[in-house]
């Protein structure tokens, strides 16, 4: 059971190895777990709670991509290569907040869905 978690989580998520994370903006709000240590308990929880949120996550049209600390694009946000956790970037490419693991997605959901372009995106659907 704990396998097939980890290969449902690990479907939902995007790895970037050197790609930029700008080539998302204004297309998606992006949550980016930063690990070095993928097979974590913690890392593992988190992916957890994110599959059971999926539905969650795509209406709010986050994406999940996994990060390693060392990665180049960390310093664009000014983030610390000793960082783990998570973040999370708007459409707009700015970051807009910064986690300890493990968070709650219902903590990312309200965050996200107090945004101005999200108040918008819920308007124009109805």
């Amino acid at each position: 059971m704990k396998l097939l978690v980890a290969i449902a989580a690990f479907l939902m998520t995007y790895t970037i190895s050197s790609q930029d994370l700008a080539t998302f903006k204004w297309q998606k709000r992006l949550v980016v777990l930063v690990s070095s240590n993928w097979e974590s308990e913690p890392v593992q929880e988190q992916l957890n709670l994110f599959d059971l949120n999926k539905k969650e996550i795509e209406e709010r049209e986050l994406l999940l991509i996994k990060l390693s600390p060392l990665s180049k694009e960390l310093k664009n946000y000014g983030i610390d290569k000793s960082f783990k956790g998570v973040l999370l970037i708007g459409k707009d490419g700015e970051l807009k907040s910064r986690y300890n693991m493990v968070v709650q997605p219902s903590t990312l959901f309200e965050l996200v869905d107090n945004m101005p372009m999200r108040q918008a995106e819920i308007r124009n659907r109805h």
